[in-house]
């Protein structure tokens, strides 16, 4: 794997935490808990909303400059998981395996190159559209359950 491709591998895990729950450790042993509105690259400072201290202080936003992190921690596991999507649409669609594909750095499911599926629904319109809709509805319920225990 070239440095491009894992820079991008790491841009494209940080980007699917954006609106997620996560913790970030800073050097000196502190660390925020709140959720990920944004970040820069290459300087990963990152920007928290509702962000809570280890000392239990509440702050409504918070920038950590990137060279004072030491960790960041993912406190909630995406719904939304494109490689098991797409084992649905197979399964339930009943199409070859090639005309579905996983864009994993948009975090994305493609179908017969002109839908997409991701976290927040479907990309396109027609019959297949309102299919792969009812698909993702039942996954999606299916992740809500699984989530919750």
């Amino acid at each position: 794997m070239s440095v491009v491709d894992a820079s991008r591998r790491l841009v494209s895990e940080l980007a699917s935490m954006i609106d997620k729950k996560i913790r970030v450790v800073l050097s000196d042993g502190r660390y925020y808990d709140g959720v990920l509105v944004g970040f820069d690259h290459p300087g990963l400072n990152i920007m928290l909303r509702s962000a809570v201290d280890e000392k239990g202080n509440r702050v409504p936003r918070v920038m950590i400059k990137g060279e004072r992190i030491s960790e960041i921690v993912i406190m909630e596991e995406p719904l939304f998981n494109p490689e098991e999507f797409k084992e649905w649409v197979l399964r339930e669609m009943k199409i070859p395996d090639h005309m579905v594909k996983v864009i994993p750095e948009a975090r994305v499911v493609e179908v017969q190159g002109r839908y997409r599926v991701g976290e927040d629904g479907v990309i396109g319109s027609g019959p297949i559209a309102e299919t792969l809709h009812s698909i993702y509805k039942k996954y999606m319920e299916y992740r809500r359950k699984l989530v919750q225990g």
